[in-house]
C-alpha cells in the first residue's frame, strides 16, 4: 500500500500538476490530480489501519497469550473496534462526500460537502488510535516478572512507535491549511506528511518488533540501567564491546563446559556404583 501511495503522489505531481495553482492547470490535469488525491485518501487510511491491526495482533500474543492478563483481551478487542471503526468510517465518508462519487474528481458535476471536516476528523481519530495502541502496553510491562533493564528496554521498544503520533499531529496542522478552491497548491504539505507518516509507521512498527530490540537494549545498558548477568553480577559499560565482551563470552563458555564435565562425571560415578557387585 505504501508503494501505491508513492506512485499516486508521483503521478499527481507529474500528470496532475500538484504544487501549481489550480487556475494554471488544464481541466484534464485538475481531474487527474483530484482522482489521484481521492485514491490516496483511501490508500492512506487502509494502509495505516492494516498496520495497526498487525500491531494489535502482535501485542495480543505478548500480553494476552504470554502473560494471561484478564483485561488484556478486553483492551485488545476495544483497539480492534476503534481501528475498524476508523477504517469503515473513513472509507464511508470518502465515498459519500460527493454525489455522485465522480464529483470528487470532476468539478461542477454534482454536490460535495466541505472536505476539510472529514480530513480533520480522520486525522484526529487516527491520532487517538495511535496513542491507545502504543501507550497501553507500556503500562502492562510494569507488572511483568523481569529485570529493570528489560522493563525499560521493552517499554521503549513498544512506545517508540508513538513518535508517529507527532507526525500525525503535524499532518493535521497542514490539513487545516488545505483550501478546497485551490487544492492542488495547498495540499502539497499535507500530502508530503501523509507519505512520511505511512513510511515512518512501518519503520517504527519494525523497531517495535524484534528488529530493534538489540540496539535499544544496548542503549539502555550504556546510558540508563546496566543489564544483569545470569550469575548475579552486573556488566560494566566497557563490557558491551571489545575485549570485555569477549572475556564475558569466554567465561560463560568455560563455565558451561565445567558444568557439562561435572554432570558427566556424576552420571558415570552413579552408573559404576549401580553395577558394583555386593560383598
Amino acid at each position: 500500500m505504501d508503494r501505491v501511495m508513492h506512485l499516486l503522489t508521483i503521478s499527481a505531481i507529474l500528470l496532475g500538476g500538484i504544487g501549481w495553482d489550480i487556475d494554471r492547470l488544464t481541466p484534464h490535469q485538475v481531474q487527474w490530480a483530484l482522482k489521484a488525491l481521492f485514491v490516496e485518501e483511501l490508500a492512506w487510511t487502509t494502509s495505516l489501519c492494516l498496520l495497526k491491526f498487525a500491531l494489535i495482533v502482535l501485542y495480543g500474543r505478548i500480553f494476552v497469550s504470554g502473560t494471561g492478563r484478564k483485561n488484556a483481551r478486553v483492551v485488545q478487542m476495544i483497539a480492534f473496534a476503534a481501528v475498524g471503526g476508523l477504517l469503515i468510517g473513513s472509507i464511508a465518508y470518502y465515498l459519500s462526500a460527493c454525489t455522485p462519487v465522480a464529483a470528487s474528481w470532476t468539478p461542477g458535476l454534482g454536490h460535495c460537502v466541505s472536505p476539510r471536516a472529514g480530513w480533520l476528523g480522520t486525522g484526529i481519530a487516527n491520532l487517538i488510535t495511535d496513542v491507545i495502541i502504543f501507550s497501553v502496553p507500556v503500562v502492562w510491562v510494569a507488572d511483568l516478572q523481569m529485570s529493570l533493564h528489560n522493563k525499560i528496554t521493552v517499554s521503549i521498544q513498544l512506545f517508540i512507535g508513538a513518535i508517529v503520533s507527532i507526525i500525525s499531529f503535524t499532518r493535521i496542522f497542514f490539513v487545516l491549511k488545505v483550501h478546497p478552491d485551490n487544492v492542488t497548491y495547498t495540499v502539497v504539505r499535507a500530502d508530503i506528511f501523509s507519505c512520511i507518516e505511512l513510511n515512518m509507521a512501518i519503520v517504527f512498527a519494525s523497531v517495535s518488533g524484534i528488529a530493534g530490540r538489540e540496539a535499544i537494549s544496548n542503549f539502555v545498558h550504556r546510558f540508563i540501567v546496566p543489564r544483569s548477568t545470569s550469575y548475579g553480577g552486573v556488566y560494566r559499560p566497557e563490557d558491551v564491546s571489545g575485549t570485555g565482551l569477549s572475556d564475558i563470552r569466554k567465561t560463560d563458555r568455560q563455565s558451561w563446559q565445567k558444568l557439562q564435565t561435572s554432570s558427566k562425571t556424576a552420571i558415570v560415578a552413579n552408573a559404576e556404583e549401580m553395577h558394583e557387585p555386593e560383598p
